[in-house]
């Protein structure tokens, strides 16, 4: 928008500062409100994927903490498997 438009500083430097002036035309008034209305359509076209979901086991307290047991269970998975299966039937504990 100011970019395209090299009188957009010019205009504004000429008004003084704290200085209420009606020298608005409407077609700028039109330009800044077509310009309002593009970035809230923008926005609605924005989607993020988001980090929670709620069919997924929580097993840390924080992201750190999530990483890091994603990179242990990377290294490790395969071994701790067995136990863990265990744990959850309750059959690691011995007699």
């Amino acid at each position: 928008m100011r970019a395209a438009d090299p009188e957009f500083y010019r205009e504004a430097s000429s008004l003084q500062y704290g200085k209420v002036s009606t020298k608005i035309s409407k077609d700028k008034i039109d330009k800044m409100a077509k310009e309002l209305h593009d970035r809230e359509e923008k926005r609605q076209e924005f989607s993020r994927r988001r980090k929670f979901r709620e069919e997924k086991d929580i097993d840390s307290i924080n992201d750190r903490n999530e990483h890091f047991n994603k990179k242990i269970e990377r290294a490790f998975g395969k071994y701790t498997l067995e136990i863990k299966n265990n744990l959850e039937r309750g059959t690691a504990l011995p007699d």
